[in-house]
Formats: structure tokens, C-alpha cells, sequence
């Protein structure tokens, strides 16, 4: 089975999109796309942005963008 988030960019791919088009054409449920979306944007593999008043979608084009907490540490990793 395909994973949601490879859904999601999947669509993504033809340009940006709403969440009820992301939703549509995914057929994930709204918690599966919200989780989804997460993960993605932490990952730094799509953007967030308004479209008039709705929020939408796209893939990140950037290079070399770093994930989101990719440098933050646990307290287990601290070395005293």
C-alpha cells in the first residue's frame, strides 16, 4: 500500500492544492492527511501559504533544506 505521505506529494506534483483537494484526491481521511501534511512539513518536503482565505499546499523546491528539529537533541543524548 502506498504510504499517505507519498499520496499527498503525489498530488502535489501538478501544483499546489486546498485541503479538501488534497483530501479528494488522496482519499485519506482527515486525520491521515493531517498527520501526513505534519510530517511533511517537518521534513520540509512541502510549504504552507494562503490563497486568498484558503490555506494551501505545494511541494518545497529549495535545496538543501535541513528538517525541521533535525538538530534538536533528547535529554537521553546529553553527555555530562
Amino acid at each position: 500500500m502506498i504510504d499517505r505521505r507519498q499520496k499527498v506529494l503525489a498530488q502535489l506534483e501538478g501544483g499546489s492544492r486546498t485541503w479538501d483537494e488534497l483530501r479528494a484526491l488522496t482519499k485519506v481521511s482527515d486525520e491521515g492527511l493531517g498527520f501526513a501534511i505534519g510530517e511533511l512539513l517537518d521534513l520540509r518536503k512541502i510549504w504552507t501559504g494562503q490563497r486568498g482565505d484558503e490555506r494551501v499546499y505545494g511541494i518545497e523546491r529549495r535545496a538543501g533544506l535541513v528538517p525541521r528539529f533535525a538538530h534538536s537533541r533528547r535529554a537521553g543524548d546529553l553527555h555530562v
